[in-house]
């Protein structure tokens, strides 16, 4: 029987305590010999492949003299609750990462903004984010194209206004050059489909046949893995409703071309 993958909270706490120790300038062998623990017992910690205790947590940052809220917020990482809510999504967001990479299929919704995957630089500092949540979208967009992606798109986000009309149509225009890749599925829901069950969140598929949601929020984050927790977020009702990828194609570029002021496509 095959081992379970770790939960979000878990990853995310092997990867602060890996960066706390490195921040520490300790190596993983002076940390297994000022607590008297094996070193395997330390790396496999860091990975996520073996569950740390709450004391084994507080044990390691005292060694790393981690204190304050940082601790806290580590520790607390400790106690799997399934739903994991963390005011700092720094780690959350680094989290999210590694699953994208490990994941063979990214579903992304998108209805008052277009989806933080599809984004261009001007339209996300148009859209008042986060600098640091800025730089993390540019960094991941790396693997649009490498591995399946589709993007549900509420046609508001289409025609609301961020940035103003040239930012707005260099935006659009973006989306139709993605559109051309095998591997990028845009999916339009229209005004006429009514009301629907969408929502902001990314769905990650795996080989296995896992399913995750990660839903983020200006200074937070919300991981989802437990099966009955993902059931409401898969996206069988809202595809029902959303136009085929060409209609949804020709929907954006019609909308470009009532774009006051046009502007030449910078992808920035």
């Amino acid at each position: 029987m095959p081992k379970p993958k770790p939960t979000p909270q878990a990853r995310a706490l092997a990867e602060g305590l890996r960066d706390a120790r490195r921040a520490a300038g300790l190596a993983a062998t002076e940390v297994a010999d000022k607590l008297a623990w094996s070193q395997p017992t330390i790396s496999r910690i860091e990975t996520g492949a073996r569950p740390a205790s709450a004391e084994e947590v507080s044990a390691l940052l005292a060694v790393y003299r981690v204190t304050g809220e940082r601790r806290d917020a580590l520790l607390s990482l400790s106690r799997d609750s399934g739903a994991w809510w963390f005011a700092d999504v720094s780690l959350q967001r680094k989290t999210l990462a590694l699953y994208e990479k490990e994941a063979t299929k990214i579903v992304e919704f998108g209805t008052v903004l277009l989806p933080g995957l599809l984004q261009t630089p001007s339209y996300a500092r148009a859209a008042d984010l986060p600098v640091a949540t800025i730089e993390a979208r540019r960094e991941r967009q790396k693997m649009l194209g490498h591995k399946k992606f589709v993007a549900y798109i509420d046609e508001g986000a289409l025609r609301r206004q961020v940035g103003g009309p040239r930012v707005m149509a260099n935006q659009l225009r973006y989306l139709v050059t993605l559109a051309e890749r095998p591997a990028v599925e845009l999916r339009v829901i229209p005004f006429v489909a009514g009301a629907h069950p969408g929502g902001a969140y990314v769905l990650l598929e795996f080989g296995d046949g896992r399913q995750l949601v990660y839903a983020e929020h200006r200074r937070s984050g919300l991981f989802l893995h437990r099966p009955d927790d993902v059931e409401p977020y898969l996206q069988s009702t809202v595809d029902a409703v959303a136009l085929d990828p060409g209609r949804s194609v020709r929907l954006i570029e019609s909308v470009i071309e009532a774009c006051p002021q046009r502007g030449d496509f910078l992808g920035q």
